[in-house]
């Protein structure tokens, strides 16, 4: 038994982990922190994770917030998503308004409120419901967009990155990109505007501009 003590001990120590809930029942939060957080929870309040890595499932009544260099989460909010690291995959709920910044991103998930999106690479699928807000230097837009969209592409060099649509623009938007590609599987309801070095071989419903030699992070300052 001793054995068994002092090998939890230690496993619990180089994790670093640490468990924390406060409030009433009817307004529990929890924290999670470590090397490696994880862990199903019932928040009748909020929930925080922050580790190296971050694994988080389970119902949050209220908002969730995620920071670790790898974070991957399946969990359903109640309120407002806020999620920070390198590489990041979101397959859960949003009921609130969502920000996302991270390298490497994967959302798949259904995003109940606006959805707001920086970093350099993200494929963004399921459904948002509300407006969606991007600045990276690829996108690839797969889902069903119910609100205009807002798309900016730059990769950091005074070039303005690349979108990918192959999902459905229920209300357009803007999309500003050095390049600009629809796939199979596109559609556009509404107005959109695509800016681009080249105007994108599509015969689908967009107004088109050339980009010339502006860059799409310029415009998105100027459209503030």
């Amino acid at each position: 038994m001793k054995a068994i003590l002092a090998l939890s001990a230690a496993a619990i120590a180089l994790a670093g982990c640490s468990y924390s809930s406060h409030g009433p029942a009817s307004n529990r939060s929890i924290e999670r922190a470590g090397l490696v957080a994880s862990g199903d929870v019932d928040a009748t309040g909020s929930a925080e994770y922050a580790g190296m890595f971050v694994d988080a499932g389970g119902d949050i009544e209220r908002d969730l917030s995620l920071s670790g260099a790898n974070v991957v989460s399946d969990a359903r909010v109640g309120g407002n998503l806020n999620i920070e690291g390198a590489r990041i995959r979101f397959t859960g709920s949003v009921e609130g308004d969502t920000e996302v910044a991270g390298a490497t991103m994967m959302l798949d998930g259904r995003f109940g409120g606006r959805l707001e999106v920086l970093g350099a690479r993200a494929t963004i699928k399921g459904d948002v419901l509300g407006p969606l807000d991007a600045m990276g230097a690829r996108f690839n837009l797969e889902g069903r967009f119910a609100q205009p969209v807002e798309v900016y592409g730059t990769n950091g060099d005074n070039r303005s990155g690349r979108v990918v649509i192959s999902g459905r623009l229920e209300q357009g938007g803007v999309i500003c990109a050095s390049r600009v590609d629809f796939r199979r599987g596109a559609s556009v309801d509404g107005a959109l505007t695509v800016i681009a070095e080249e105007r994108p071989d599509w015969e689908g419903n967009f107004e088109f501009e050339a980009l010339g030699y502006r860059n799409c992070e310029d415009i998105s300052d100027r459209r503030i």
